[in-house]
């Protein structure tokens, strides 16, 4: 016998109750090559989830409509464990593509959120993409898109004002506030070598107490600057950072000979410069 964990896909208010069952080893065999992969994907300490997820996706097969069911649940999967896998998500949206009926805007909204977390500035771009204009346009899909564009143009203050109007956006995401924070991190440590700390509390969306963490996290440093009498960050100094990079370009006799025929002159030249000559 093999313990199945069986979970239904997010949002709350349309999950049931968890339970745990047993089935036998054969049965869980023919249903997961089967057509019932849904429910049955996660058999603990058998198989590896993405493993099968990506098995099921090969060739044609990740045109198969009977494995949205099963990527549906898999993104359940990914953010009950806070995990991310891009490739699934991907095939999740293309399968909406061509079964528009099947289309389910509760999970396309979780898919951008979990592409905005990232860290990825393509992720986010390709499921888009992959989303017809007309649910794009549409609540709840809207207002994930603009949090996107935001993040995407490092328009972090109005990112965290949008948050703060609507704060069930996120709520089924765990850890999304400390990733987007990440990102931000990463944006700023390649674009700054000092910052005012004002404007980074307002870039993190964090009181000062909450951002003295963060400078001790990341090894930064708070100096004055007495020439404006502000309080600055200092971020990242570049200048003791940079690298040196050495290219070594190898052209081997075979390259040589075969670009020769170019620099051979041609008949006419030859005639023309003799003609001169005499």
């Amino acid at each position: 016998m093999v313990a199945l964990r069986i979970r239904s896909p997010l949002p709350p208010q349309y999950q049931p109750l968890q339970y745990n069952t047993t089935i036998p080893k054969d049965e869980v065999r023919n249903r997961v090559g089967g057509a019932y992969t849904g429910a049955l994907l996660e058999v603990l300490h058998v198989m590896d989830r993405k493993t099968v997820i990506k098995s099921k996706l090969q060739g044609i097969e990740s045109y198969n409509p009977e494995h949205i069911t099963a990527l549906e649940e898999h993104l359940s999967w990914q953010i009950i464990n806070n995990d991310y896998d891009f490739e699934a998500n991907l095939a999740l949206l293309r399968l909406y593509q061509f079964y528009p009926e099947r289309f389910n805007a509760e999970c396309a909204r979780l898919v951008l959120l979990k592409a905005i977390i990232s860290m990825s500035h393509s992720d986010f771009t390709l499921c888009k993409y992959l989303i017809h204009l007309e649910h794009l346009s549409e609540e709840p899909l809207s207002q994930v898109v603009e949090l996107g564009f935001l993040l995407e143009t490092c328009r972090f203050s109005e990112f965290w004002t949008k948050v703060k109007e609507n704060p069930k956006i996120f709520s089924a995401i765990p850890g999304f506030r400390e990733s987007v924070c990440r990102f931000i991190v990463q944006i700023i440590s390649q674009t700054y070598q000092r910052i005012s700390k004002t404007l980074l509390m307002s870039f993190l969306d964090m009181s000062e107490n909450d951002l003295k963490q963060f400078i001790k996290q990341f090894e930064w440093s708070e100096i004055t600057d007495n020439h404006h009498h502000n309080q600055l960050i200092l971020i990242n100094n570049h200048e003791e950072n940079i690298k040196s990079i050495q290219i070594r370009e190898r052209v081997n006799f075979d390259s040589i000979t075969s670009m020769s025929g170019a620099f051979r002159p041609s008949k006419s030249d030859f005639f023309i410069k003799t003609n001169i000559q005499s």
